[in-house]
């Protein structure tokens, strides 16, 4: 009877969330003590709490795995999406950041397919050791943009000029990323590099970015505007927020449809939308389900997690996690110093841009489903991922800490456009 309770409660819907919110509150407060990152806190709890260890809470179908699901990309687009309100547009889609980005994903894509050729071993008759290593490549090259820009917010430094350059450079990697999956899974899977396709994938991305920020500026925000005045005027101070909220949700479905992730939509919505003059009465708002959907996300990742692998693929696993900082750190950090940044500014940069896991997960699964990779070296990915979103944000905070202890200035500059 006690058991069949309490496979009842630990099943429900209700009950999990109830437990991840306590958990993320608690975890939150423990990590800051100690001085660590509460994303990565909320992070470890999730791996704890996960069917790794615990056991509290799987990712499976069901109540539970619906929860992990559902509110863990609503979390991230809640959050990429207040994190635009906050900056300025004209400061994150530069050529700087776009060479920087370029450099971010060359140096990683290289380095994670001679990784993967050297020390993975021969692989099954089913499997190749070349599409296998080219697609762990892949897997390197994206920044996990939502746990960034999580680090750089709660470090209070989002506006900053270090902040803006990771900013930008991490959404032009996502895209980017896309393109490089489009290439590795026409060799991959034998059918030959669809070059319509991958022109169109290219078009689309740069056209969404171009065409959303204008439209977004121009009509979109005026729209916004004129709603919420009216809302106001009948006693309906939501109607503005609700019609923001609403065309975010559309910028991130138009994204995923053209091929590139959500959260790279939401941000560019939240980007747009930031010369509006009701932009801090909506980050008012949407700060409350930020409260509460964000940390569902970041447990999420940690929940995800299946640790119980074979010694040599954690081997595997750890030797790919640094090598992903590495390659980031180089990568994106060689060009933010040839484009005019200081050394401190540059490794910033490139720790900034060292952590993964969104997209990395997206470009595993992908090689899972096609047959490129098998389940073990899909989990030793998305190990590589947490690794890296564990270290890196708290190397990010020593050297940004640094930064400012050199005298020269991080303090947040103000996003607001004039």
């Amino acid at each position: 009877m006690l058991e069949e309770l309490w496979d009842s409660t630990i099943s429900s819907m209700w009950f999990q969330l109830a437990l991840l919110l306590a958990l993320a509150m608690l975890s939150s407060m423990v990590f800051r003590r100690l001085g660590f990152s509460k994303v990565v806190g909320q992070i470890a709890l999730g791996i704890i709490i996960g069917p790794s260890l615990l056991g509290l809470v799987v990712a499976e179908e069901g109540d539970a795995g619906d929860l992990v699901t559902l509110f863990a990309p609503f979390g991230a687009i809640i959050m990429l999406f207040m994190i635009g309100l906050e900056c300025d547009i004209r400061e994150i889609y530069t050529k700087k950041n776009i060479l920087i980005a370029i450099g971010g994903i060359t140096l990683p894509w290289v380095a994670g397919y001679l990784l993967a050729w050297y020390l993975l071993p021969e692989p099954g008759a089913d499997y190749s050791r070349f599409y296998q290593s080219i697609f762990i490549g892949t897997a390197l090259v994206a920044t996990s943009v939502a746990i960034t820009a999580g680090v750089l917010r709660e470090m209070g430094i989002i506006g900053s000029k270090v902040a803006k350059t990771i900013l930008g450079a991490a959404v032009v990697d996502d895209i980017l990323g896309m393109v490089v999956l489009a290439i590795t899974a026409g060799v991959a899977t034998g059918e030959g590099v669809d070059v319509t396709g991958l022109a169109q994938i290219t078009i689309a991305a740069v056209a969404f970015v171009a065409l959303g920020s204008y439209l977004g500026m121009k009509v979109v925000v005026r729209v916004i505007g004129w709603v919420e005045r009216i809302g106001m005027a009948r006693g309906m101070k939501e109607s503005g927020f609700l019609l923001a909220l609403s065309f975010a949700f559309l910028y991130a479905f138009i994204s995923e449809l053209i091929g590139i992730s959500a959260i790279v939509g939401a941000f560019i919505a939240g980007t747009s939308f930031s010369a509006c003059e009701y932009r801090k009465q909506f980050m008012e708002g949407i700060a409350f389900l930020e409260w509460v959907f964000a940390p569902i996300f970041f447990l999420s990742l940690g929940i995800l997690v299946d640790i119980r692998l074979p010694a040599e693929l954690w081997i595997f696993a750890i030797a790919l996690a640094a090598v992903a900082m590495l390659s980031k750190l180089i990568g994106g950090g060689i060009p933010a110093w040839l484009t005019g940044m200081n050394r401190r500014e540059s490794i910033s940069v490139g720790l900034g841009m060292a952590a993964r896991l969104e997209v990395a997960m997206i470009i595993a699964l992908y090689g899972l489903t096609e047959g490129i990779i098998d389940t073990p070296l899909y989990s030793a990915i998305i190990i590589m991922g947490v690794v890296s979103v564990l270290v890196a944000p708290t190397l990010l905070k020593v050297a940004v800490n640094k930064l400012g202890s050199s005298g020269e200035s991080i303090v947040s500059e103000s996003c607001e456009l004039p």
